[in-house]
């Protein structure tokens, strides 16, 4: 028998089976014609940066069960929290298949809030923000909703379920975050589809952009060449056209689309300058744009950090403070009142012992969860001198840090989002100088950039700002542990020198001064920290 139109097309399956949407309605395009295209869209890998409400969670429901039904792929759904599992298949998906006959009859024979059984495919809902959610269940297709509010390791984690598939596809959608991370990182690997309108006066094919596209005085759409007024209709009637990676289909393999509320004929001119006007940049870039935003200290560019770099020499002189990030690898920062003078890569803890040997006044602060051995051998073998840390995040105490004492000793609890806020700005206001040239610090300011601040609501329903990753970290961690350290052990009860301090040596990862201050490139065994000779290099007494 062949194969029916539904058989192949979720746009005729839908239409043959009447589906309709979670409050009944039929499912059209009259407003949503931008939605067309990415219905029947099978591209394995699919990427799509939005703004709220344009209609994105009814898609993301609908063809999923089509894609169980007639093609018989094993399915999981992923949103940041369990709690957004709860809200979203009880306030979205639940009342979808009550207004849908068929999904009921495909559904009657396992139904509930964590998984539905379709014939012989289930799809999976489940959270992002515990490893155990990402394990034990196999997959064909990940669907990642809200991926910028998705813990992104896990994320990473839930490919692992696609091994043994002969499908692998993935698909990611969400509003934006900040520039290069997130959903908009995904979205320049990707063809990047932007919607393409016709100004029917001048004939100039457009896309609609703030705030070109508007005219305020007269609060209408207008067109970007000659400036006539755009009708519903001319936003309605577009296409999408591919804007990125053109030549070079093999590389970029992904299908990505831009939705913009502009994009939107129900949203009025009025509408959006009035979400310009009352709300804040952040929520009118990612929320009403679709675009990341990166104003405000949310994302760390290099310049923010090579602006520290310096000649002057460090008299690594007073306490010595390194900061300490564990894991498959060490992570190490050194610096002192005068700013930061070293940094490293090691596979195990040879290195920090010689440096606390070298520095016999020095002390260290070190990630806690890492590594749950090898730093608590530490501590007992340098007592007083190593300093286990534990991030508390948003605490309600007005000190950042709180340092052990008595049976505590050798802990310190931080807040770490206001403790990474802090780095951040003191990098800014250029107070933690940065000791060489901004070659040597390369792999230390990558770090920084894989860092970027996020607005989210905590359990009270207040806004509260976070920082996540993109991808390694861990100088940045180490540089937050060593300000932790200087809070209690820096001079001047913690304060970062900026303007009259000494200079700097020039020696960072994988370089090293010759006597005269000179750096040559050489390896770190043969020169970290070379004897005292004509007074070029400090003794701590």
């Amino acid at each position: 028998m062949p194969p029916s139109l539904s058989d192949l097309s979720v746009l005729a399956w839908i239409k043959e089976h009447g589906i309709k949407t979670e409050k009944g309605d039929p499912i059209t395009f009259r407003d949503h014609p931008f939605l067309f295209d990415i219905y029947r869209d099978m591209t394995p890998n699919q990427v799509i940066m939005k703004p709220a409400q344009v209609g994105m969670s009814t898609l993301m429901n609908i063809k999923p069960f089509w894609i169980m039904d007639k093609m018989g792929l094993e399915v999981i759904y992923t949103l940041p929290t369990d709690a957004d599992v709860i809200d979203f298949v009880g306030s979205k998906t639940n009342r979808i298949i009550a207004q849908n006959p068929y999904l009921q009859e495909l559904t009657k024979d396992r139904d509930t809030i964590e998984q539905k059984l379709v014939r012989d495919s289930q799809i999976y809902y489940r959270g992002t923000w515990s490893k155990k959610s990402a394990m034990m269940i196999p997959a064909d297709l990940l669907i990642h909703d809200e991926l910028d509010a998705s813990k992104q390791e896990i994320v990473t984690d839930y490919e692992t379920r696609l091994k043994h598939s002969s499908y692998k596809w993935k698909w990611y959608f969400s509003h934006p975050s900040t520039e290069g991370t997130g959903i908009h990182k995904k979205f320049l690997e990707t063809d990047q589809k932007h919607w393409h309108i016709t100004c029917r006066a001048c004939k100039e094919e457009q896309v609609l952009t703030w705030p070109e596209s508007i005219d305020r005085t007269l609060q209408m759409y207008v067109c970007k060449k000659c400036h006539q007024p755009l009708t519903d209709d001319d936003r309605r009637k577009g296409r999408w056209k591919e804007t990125g990676h053109l030549a070079d289909r093999f590389k970029y393999p992904s299908s990505g689309y831009w939705i913009s509320s502009l994009m939107c004929p129900w949203i009025p001119a009025h509408e959006i300058i009035n979400n310009y006007e009352t709300k804040d940049p952040e929520y009118f870039y990612t929320k009403v744009l679709g675009l990341p935003y990166s104003g405000g200290g949310n994302k760390i560019n290099r310049e923010l950090l090579v602006q520290n770099c310096t000649p002057r020499v460090n008299s690594q002189s007073g306490r010595i403070v390194f900061g300490v990030d564990t894991g498959v690898k060490v992570h190490l920062v050194a610096g002192n009142a005068e700013g930061l003078f070293y940094y490293s890569e090691t596979d195990g803890y040879d290195e920090l012992e010689r440096l606390l040997d070298r520095f016999p006044k020095s002390v260290a602060v070190i990630d806690q969860g890492g590594d749950l051995i090898s730093p608590r051998k530490l501590r007992e073998k340098y007592p007083g001198r190593i300093f286990l840390c534990y991030f508390r995040a948003d605490r309600k105490a007005m000190q950042l840090c709180a340092w052990g004492d008595g049976d505590e000793e050798g802990k310190v609890i931080c807040d770490r989002n206001r403790m990474i806020q802090l780095v951040v700005d003191e990098f800014t206001d250029k107070r933690i100088p940065l000791q060489g040239k901004e070659y040597e610090w390369k792999d230390f300011v990558d770090h920084f950039e894989h860092i970027y601040r996020v607005k989210t609501e905590n359990a009270l329903g207040v806004d509260v700002y976070k920082w996540e990753r993109s991808g390694p970290d861990h100088f940045a961690l180490a540089t937050t542990y060593w300000r932790v350290g200087m809070t209690r052990f820096g001079q001047g009860g913690g304060a970062i020198l900026g303007e009259g301090i000494q200079g700097f040596i020039p020696i960072s990862k994988g370089m090293a001064p010759d006597l005269r201050g000179n750096v040559k490139a050489s390896t770190l065994k043969e020169f970290v920290f070379p004897s005292f000779e004509d007074g070029v290099f400090a003794s701590e007494d």
